[in-house]
């Protein structure tokens, strides 16, 4: 796929096929996701990728009932109070693949660094057939000491990103966008 196709026809998929995306897929996603450009070439990321299933699916329910009983904390979320209480959600999209991205903080410029290898990341898959959505939701759970402890993060990292992953049931029509906001026209 050209560069500029993927671009004008990425979104966030979140209906995936049960097809396991492999290691070799994932690890070459990771290495074009570190091609992106990055502060002072400090290279701040670090990844955990999660395919176990009952895992992600606990991860889910944890979440919801940690934010559903958290609102107050988040008021960002108020919006999907609903969805934190519907045994039907699930936040990670029922997905058998979930990437984790942590920057290290010792780099002032981590969420940035982060964010470029994310963005790298989720055109790559695109171009593959692989759909990716970026998960708000997980923050709370997945950047706990406990959670970092159990898959080897340091410390110094922080979470940045949580894409679910996997090879899309559906195409997907082209996003639509409102006209970019250009403030010295």
């Amino acid at each position: 796929m050209e560069v500029l196709e993927c671009i004008n026809t990425k979104r966030s998929g979140r209906a995936y096929t049960d097809e396991l995306i492999s290691q070799e897929t994932l690890h070459n996603l990771i290495e074009l996701g570190t091609k992106a450009s990055n502060g002072s070439g400090l290279e701040s990321w670090g990844f955990v990728i999660m395919q176990d299933k009952a895992e992600i699916d606990s991860l889910s329910e944890r979440t919801k009932q940690y934010l559903a009983d958290n609102l107050e904390k988040y008021p960002y979320f108020h919006q999907y109070e609903s969805w934190l209480t519907n045994p039907k959600f699930h936040v990670f999209n029922h997905a058998n693949t979930v990437l984790v991205i942590y920057g290290n903080t010792e780099s002032h410029w981590h969420v940035y660094d982060c964010s470029l290898a994310a963005g790298n990341i989720m055109l790559a898959a695109h171009s593959m057939g692989i759909g990716t959505c970026w998960i708000g939701f997980a923050e709370p759970i997945l950047n706990t000491k406990e959670f970092k402890k159990k898959h080897g993060v340091p410390e110094e990292y922080e979470l940045v990103s949580t894409l679910s992953m996997g090879y899309m049931k559906v195409a997907l029509p082209s996003p639509k966008r409102k006209k970019p906001i250009i403030f010295n026209k």
